[in-house]
């Protein structure tokens, strides 16, 4: 079995969540990354933690996640986030059935 490494602190995604409560806006992320970093309250054991936390927001922004993704690489909170009103589909038209050409065939040959 692999030794795991712990790591000492809060979930990086729960700081992320108090940095864009905190904010009160979309950041980027980048900057989420940045103020995670600097809030010292997680430690992530990694060469890249900005990539690191770049990936925990995009998973988090799918469907039922704790964040948003309001532009390319900006996030805000799912909870403080207004979805947009989408504009309902026209009616489909109906399209006229084109006789197949067996059909055209029988027809040609009566």
């Amino acid at each position: 079995m692999a030794k795991q490494t712990t790591t000492k602190g809060e979930p990086a995604k729960q700081v992320a969540i108090d940095v864009l409560r905190t904010a009160g806006e979309p950041l980027h992320a980048k900057e989420i990354a940045k103020r995670v970093i600097e809030s010292g309250r997680t430690r992530l054991a990694g060469k890249t933690p900005e990539q690191t936390i770049t990936a925990m927001l995009a998973v988090g922004s799918k469907p039922g996640g704790p964040f948003t993704r309001v532009d390319k690489g900006t996030y805000t909170l799912a909870d403080a986030a207004v979805e947009p009103q989408e504009p309902s589909p026209a009616p489909k038209r109906k399209r006229k059935r084109q006789p197949s050409r067996t059909r055209q065939a029988a027809k040609l040959a009566r």
